[in-house]
Parts: structure tokens; C-alpha cells; sequence
């Protein structure tokens, strides 16, 4: 008997695999160099990513800067809009704040000596300023002297609109809205 424990029972074979070619060792080392690459890009992800968060915070406190001065910006165009609105108004109202010294000047002297002005009214309305609202009181006076008004009042380019005439013994008293036709 042989001093062997273990025998080898296999019989030589021939059809066995060749040894793998020396390109395939580059595989591991593809492998490794695609992990590192994998960790590369994931690393630059993540700081692109937190940079990107980063952008968004500013740009949402430059939105919220502008969205403030916007509104600031439309309030003060606001104000701007109502002085403008107020000096327009005031613009009109002088616009139609003629001389008025000339229309008394007028009414006066169109009066004959022998009768009397009691009473000379002229205002100007706050809707519409280009319109006088005209009160006259004549103490022995006619209607022909309120002809002799209107037609001075025509002279100086002034039309009477919703004349009323009233009589009261001595008193003639005349209103009327004159209105300047240009």
C-alpha cells in the first residue's frame, strides 16, 4: 500500500479553456476608473445643486427688492396722479376765472343816470367755472335796461342762458347764467 492518503484520480484533458486574453485585464482597472468617475459627477451634481438653491434664495429677496420698489414706485406715481388731477382742476377753474372787472364795468355803465344798481351779483359755479351765475337788482328800472345789460354783455362776448325777469313795483330784479361764446 502507498504512503498517499489522497489520490489523484483525474486523467489528463485537452479540452480545456485557453487563458483569458491581456486585454481583459484592462476591465477591473474600466471599472474602477467608471467609479471614480460616478463619484465625480455625483460630487459635482450635489455642489451644482446647492449652488442652485443658493441662486434661487437671491433671486427670490431680489424679486421681493423689486416687487418693494415697485409698489413704493406705484404710490408715488399715485400721489404724482392726484396733484396732477388737483392742477388740472385748478388749471380749469382759472381758466375760467376771467377778468370779471370788466362785465361789472359794463353793466354799470350800460345803466342810463336816472336808474340805479341796487344790487350786482356774479359767481362762478364750483362744477362748471366757466360759467357766471349773474344777480341784478335795479331800483327804476325796465326790461330795456336789461336789454341794454345783455347787449353790453354780448360785447364783451358773454350770452345770457335761463334769463328770469322779475318785476316787484320799482325793483327789477334780473338772473341769469352768462356764459362766454368763443
Amino acid at each position: 500500500m502507498s504512503n498517499y492518503l489522497c489520490h489523484d484520480f483525474k486523467t489528463p484533458r485537452n479540452d480545456t479553456s485557453k487563458r483569458l486574453p491581456d486585454s481583459f485585464k484592462a476591465i477591473p482597472v474600466l471599472f474602477y476608473v467608471a467609479l471614480i468617475a460616478a463619484a465625480y459627477f455625483m460630487t459635482m451634481d450635489w455642489l451644482a445643486y446647492k449652488q442652485a438653491e443658493q441662486d434661487k434664495l437671491q433671486a427670490v429677496a431680489t424679486k421681493k427688492q423689486h416687487e418693494e420698489s415697485t409698489k413704493a414706485l406705484d404710490a408715488e406715481k399715485a400721489e404724482i396722479d392726484a396733484e396732477t388731477a388737483k392742477a388740472e382742476l385748478l388749471a380749469k377753474w382759472m381758466e375760467g376765472a376771467r377778468n370779471l372787472q370788466p362785465i361789472g364795468a359794463a353793466i354799470s355803465r350800460s345803466m342810463p343816470n336816472e336808474v340805479r344798481l341796487s344790487d350786482l351779483l356774479i359767481e362762478r359755479s364750483e362744477q362748471v367755472p366757466s360759467n357766471l351765475s349773474l344777480s341784478v337788482r335795479i331800483n327804476g328800472g325796465s326790461s330795456k335796461e336789461v336789454g341794454l345789460m345783455e347787449a353790453s354783455l354780448s360785447r364783451l362776448q358773454y350770452r345770457a342762458l335761463a334769463a328770469q325777469l322779475t318785476k316787484e313795483g320799482e325793483v327789477v330784479q334780473y338772473r341769469s347764467t352768462i356764459v362766454r361764446g368763443e
